[in-house]
């Protein structure tokens, strides 16, 4: 845990970087802002050396110290009113903050991802600190998670890098604020900086949306600033983002965000503004703009009356509501006991011949498609199949997977997203690719694809098995088959790929033979590489190149890159960075993963194991080729299964 406090003139503020007890760990403070003109001399770092102990470090004006927990003696340390850069060792570090001149103030993680923690207040307060430019902080998670941060007048830079929080509200700066950076940070809600007021035109705000995972509800002043600075914001990453999804023009009541695809999708719920809709209506606030003002009655009668009115309407609405939903609940209940089976949701795949004539006649005009129609005659029920689209059927007696539209979902453009899929999907076929059995119309639902059903499960749910018995030989085999898979796709016509290639997206039969998820193979130039999550088993598979935005991007080298990674998997039955993870947990890995790169580290998933160490000499240098920093420097898929098939044969003639 880490606890961090920050006060002002009367008050002190401390400020907590602690592992778990017993964790040793090291932390650098670095540099992360310079002050432009400045000169190197002004730069001061302060070095905190209790290793596993408590610290507390004393800043002020004339002096500075720190103690650490198993001695009384106070360690004085320089100060200037220059660049601070604070280098931690420690388990646990109290800042006790009063007033400071100093220039740009840095805390860094450099090793680790702590906790940065507010005990007692519930302000981050750097009001007292005059001189401040620039503050910055890396690597850390913010308890409590929702940050209130108070920062002096001085100050132009504000970075959240690498870091975790819940929130973040600026509840009080000057228009000097230009820069305020939140790169590769995870954050819960919709932060309230964007929302509390009208931000400065001129400011530059780095912040991804992507990461949301609970809904934010919004008062009509808030979303009247919302709105305000996304026009004012309109050409920013953040701004597009949430435009993408809800109107401009339009009060929100709340913002949430949904999963899709391996995609976060932000939601908005609007505040209506007639009573027509139905929905009780919230006012929008004038403003100097005059955008939102009411054109108010000059009468009190009138005033009274439309209350009156407003009362009755918003009843009315409610109970409109409330008999729309009994009826759905009622016929959902309906619709589900009419085709329930052994408790197990379930659907029956219609023939075109069953839907109307525009549906029916669809897929025998499509001369991809045409081919792969499937009658009603040979497919039984279905049953959903974990998260998203897939679901378990039969067809002609035996089990297949069924990508399909689910029955709530409206809008044609998600029908017509999937038959695109479908057409490209068709022209694939390889031994060590699932096969596409068939297209269909789904009852209730709508288009729907049919591919082969592998009986083993996901790759990595083969590896962590104690039942299956893997030796070197199998293994090769297992990394051969996906290569194979990876060179065919990357050799077509189109060049395909994998999106966000993982041990999940490869699939087990019953003689173990691997193949990829004919579902996650797409064009290259459509293999978006989507927002950095943390916590999620996604950082370990993505080549460095995408964490650090740098070019060129090229899908097929993501795709190797990844495969190291497999391979490493493969050979060791060890999730990648498992040591890292049992120690930092899932979040804080990430974040040191993204740290390690930054620092351009040699990244071992397999963590030199002993069974990656066993493994042929040639395989351990292919799988570190794949991992190279320069994408260029990576081989080839078609590499990859030359190097592989010599080494397959090789310990088959070996054993023999």
């Amino acid at each position: 845990m880490v606890d961090f406090l920050n006060s002002v003139a009367s008050f002190y503020s401390e400020l907590s970087l602690m592992w778990p007890a017993g964790r040793s760990c090291s932390y650098a403070a670095v540099l992360m802002a310079a002050l432009a003109g400045q000169d190197q001399a002004s730069d001061l770092t302060i070095n905190v050396e209790c290793e596993t102990k408590d610290a507390i470090l004393r800043l002020n004006e004339s002096t500075t110290s720190y103690q650490c927990s198993n001695n009384d003696n106070w360690v004085p340390q320089p100060i200037n009113a220059g660049v601070t850069t604070v280098n931690v060792m420690a388990d646990k570090l109290t800042l006790e903050l009063q007033t400071s001149s100093v220039a740009a103030l840095n805390f860094f993680a450099a090793t680790g991802a702590p906790s940065l923690a507010l005990s007692n207040i519930d302000l981050l307060n750097f009001e007292n600190f005059g001189n401040l430019k620039s503050l910055t902080f890396r690597g850390v998670v913010f308890e409590p998670i929702s940050v209130n941060l108070i920062l002096p007048n001085s100050t132009t830079d504000l970075h959240i890098i690498d870091s975790a929080l819940s929130d973040l509200s600026l509840p009080d700066y000057s228009d000097v604020l230009t820069n305020i950076e939140l790169s590769n940070t995870l954050i819960d809600k919709f932060p309230k900086f964007l929302y509390e007021r009208k931000l400065n035109p001129n400011m530059g705000i780095d912040v991804n949306l992507s990461t949301i995972t609970t809904t934010t509800t919004l008062t009509a002043p808030e979303s009247s600033n919302l709105d305000a600075n996304a026009k004012a914001f309109s050409t920013q990453a953040w701004a597009i983002q949430l435009r993408m999804s809800c109107p401009t023009q339009a009060l929100y009541q709340s913002i949430s965000a949904m999963q899709e695809n391996g995609s976060t999708v932000i939601l908005c719920a609007l505040q209506r503004t007639s009573a027509s809709d139905g929905i009780l209506s919230t006012p929008q606030p004038a403003d100097s703009n005059g955008f939102g003002s009411a054109n108010l009655g000059n009468s009190s009668s009138d005033v009274a009356t439309g209350t009156s009115i407003a009362i009755m309407l918003v009843i009315l609405a409610i109970a409109v509501a409330l008999a729309l939903i009994i009826l759905r609940t009622y016929y959902k209940h309906k619709c589900a006991g009419t085709n329930a089976q052994n408790n197990d949701t379930t659907a029956t795949l219609m023939s075109k011949g069953e839907v109307d004539t525009g549906k029916g006649s669809f897929i025998s005009n499509d001369d991809l498609l045409r081919n792969f129609r499937l009658p009603q005659s040979d497919v039984s029920t279905v049953k959903s199949w974990g998260s998203g689209r897939l679901w378990l059927c039969e067809y002609r007696g035996k089990k297949v997977m069924v990508k399909r539209v689910e029955s709530e979902v409206t809008d044609s453009y998600v029908t017509k997203a999937l038959i695109v899929e479908a057409r490209t999907l068709s022209t694939i076929s390889h031994p060590n690719i699932t096969n596409l059995l068939g297209v269909t119309w789904l009852a209730g639902t709508d288009f729907a694809v049919v591919t082969e059903f592998m009986a083993k499960g996901d790759l990595k749910t083969v590896l962590t098995s104690a039942e299956v018995d893997l030796d070197i030989s199998a293994k090769l085999s297992m990394c051969f088959d996906v290569a194979s898979a990876l060179a065919y796709l990357h050799e077509t016509e189109r060049i395909l790929s994998v999106k966000q290639l993982s041990s999940r997206k490869v699939l087990i039969n019953e003689a173990l033979d691997c193949k990829l998820s004919l579902f996650e193979c797409v064009p290259s130039t459509d293999n978006s590489r989507g927002p950095i999550t943390y916590g999620l088993d996604k950082i370990v598979w993505l080549p460095p190149e995408i964490i650090t935005r740098s070019s060129p991007m090229d899908a097929r080298k993501h795709n190797i890159y990844a495969f190291g990674v497999l391979a490493s998997e493969i050979l060791t039955r060890t999730a990648p960075y498992k040591s890292l993870i049992d120690k930092l947990g899932n979040t804080m890995s990430d974040i040191e993963l993204v740290s390690r790169v930054r620092r351009q580290d040699p990244l071992r998933p397999h963590e030199n194991r002993q069974e990656f160490s066993s493994a042929p000499a040639i395989v351990r240098q292919l799988i570190e080729q794949c991992l190279s920093y320069a994408p260029m420097s990576r081989p080839t898929a078609r590499d990859l299964v030359k190097v592989l098939s010599f080494a397959k044969n090789e310990v088959t003639t070996i054993s023999l």
